[in-house]
């Protein structure tokens, strides 16, 4: 074979590094750090290149193509970990899914191609085989293409679904394996009795068993995911409930303290006229602090309301202060479930880093107001005690109970918003301030 015909044998098997990159990056595009169209061109790019320097090694060196091809995940592995965000163990979960993708088009396409490479003569006939595998992971990808799309980033993505990522990674690392190891190496091995035909038969039905797969947890994550939003809907019903009760009885003992004011004013007067400022001033004491028992409301927003007001009564009970400035409307431009997943996350956070410091450093300061017509901005600040070490997704890292509770759930909240989540640990102080853009949605 002449080494142009040898260059495009090792080429076209080495090219399968492409389709990997790009299976790889769809699951994580919203996780990017470039926009998607810049971080395919970069590691899709990359890939090509790889595969041609490894392509002239292996001409040089003899190596065979699909060893080179593992070799070459290696480096492309450390350019799709540097273009993408997120925990590093979903992102090797992610990569890992695509490689498995494409060794099941290797397998596939050299055995589909080990009658042409047998029988035929001619050496640009018996370098079909890389351009059948290519074939093969395209078809892949268009059948794999709503699970790269829509499951697999939800299932990454989904604070229901609690599974294990680092058990996860086994299934497409195994898979990946099996169908290298399984890979023929000559055409005379897949041509030998009924091989062919079963091996063919066997590996058509192993998409169909891996896209079940999917299926089934990205159903289970679905129906855990609506069931989890049913319970914080049931719960903030039970909070405006209680919150109404609240302000009717509020309502109602303020017309009471109307109705009997006149007769106030009455005794405060015999008071003034006897000269008796000593009773006048305790009686007005009384009078003010029976009024100070009765706490407006904190927002316009009934759901942002009643959760505030939860959450004063549980800061009431563990002696901490919260000082509240809610500045927003009565209608959110967010559905008010996202927007109390948010509010109420940070705040209950907050709630819990402080639960075990001293009682006269407890004072939590939430602050909630619209910055413009299209961006909302939330900080929550809370005293802590110890270390709070940053982890590489951004997100606390602590030993401590209860401190980071809900912080990744926020996190996804905000980034369906294209929003900012923002962390500080600043003297002694904890910062948790979120930026949402929810026209940009």
């Amino acid at each position: 074979m002449t080494t142009s015909l040898l260059f495009v044998k090792y080429a076209l098997i080495i090219m399968l590094l492409v389709p990997a990159s790009l299976f790889a990056v769809l699951p994580l595009r919203d996780s990017l750090k470039h926009s998607l169209k810049q971080s395919v061109l970069i590691i899709c790019g990359c890939a090509v290149l790889l595969s041609l320097i490894l392509s002239l090694i292996g001409i040089k060196t003899g190596t065979a193509e699909k060893l080179l091809a593992a070799i070459g995940l290696i480096p492309l592995f450390g350019i799709y970990y540097s273009i993408t965000g997120g925990a590093l163990i979903k992102k090797l979960f992610c990569f890992l899914n695509s490689t498995m993708i494409v060794t099941n088009a290797l397998v596939y396409g050299k055995i589909l191609s080990a009658p042409f490479e047998l029988e035929s003569s001619e050496q640009i006939t018996r370098s079909v085989s890389g351009g059948l595998c290519l074939i093969v992971a395209a078809v892949l990808g268009i059948f794999y293409w709503k699970t790269l799309n829509v499951k697999i980033p939800y299932l990454i993505t989904s604070d229901a679904l609690d599974m294990d990522w680092r058990f996860a990674v086994l299934g497409p690392l195994l898979v990946t394996v099996l169908f290298y190891w399984v890979t023929p190496r000559s055409a005379e091995v897949v041509m030998t009795g009924r091989v062919r035909i079963t091996t063919l038969a066997f590996l058509a039905l192993v998409p169909i068993g891996i896209h079940m797969v999917y299926q089934g947890f990205w159903r289970i994550a679905v129906n855990l995911t609506e069931t989890a939003r049913l319970k914080a809907d049931n719960e903030l019903m039970e909070m405006e409930t209680k919150r109404y009760e609240e302000l009717r009885s509020y309502m109602n003992e303020t017309r009471a303290l109307r109705h009997d004011f006149r007769q106030h004013l009455l005794v405060m007067n015999e008071y003034a006229k006897s000269g008796d400022t000593d009773k006048l001033t305790d009686y007005i004491s009384q009078f003010s602090a029976s009024l100070a028992d009765h706490k407006g409301t904190f927002s316009a927003n009934a759901a942002v309301d009643a959760v505030a007001s939860h959450y004063e009564q549980v800061a009431e009970s563990q002696n901490t202060h919260i000082k509240w400035l809610l500045e927003i409307p009565e209608i959110l431009p967010i559905p008010e479930s996202d927007y109390i997943a948010i509010f109420g996350n940070l705040v209950e956070n907050a709630l819990n880093a402080v639960s075990s410091i001293p009682e006269e450093k407890r004072n939590i300061h939430v602050t909630a107001r619209m910055l413009s017509d299209a961006m909302m901005g939330l900080t929550v600040k809370n005293p802590y005690e110890g270390v709070i070490k940053m982890g590489k997704n951004g997100l606390p890292k602590s030993s401590r109970p209860g401190h980071g509770v809900g912080l990744y759930s926020v996190e996804a909240a905000v980034k369906r918003y294209n929003g900012v989540l923002n962390l500080n640990t600043d003297d002694g102080i904890f910062t948790a301030g979120v930026l949402l853009y929810p026209g940009m949605v």
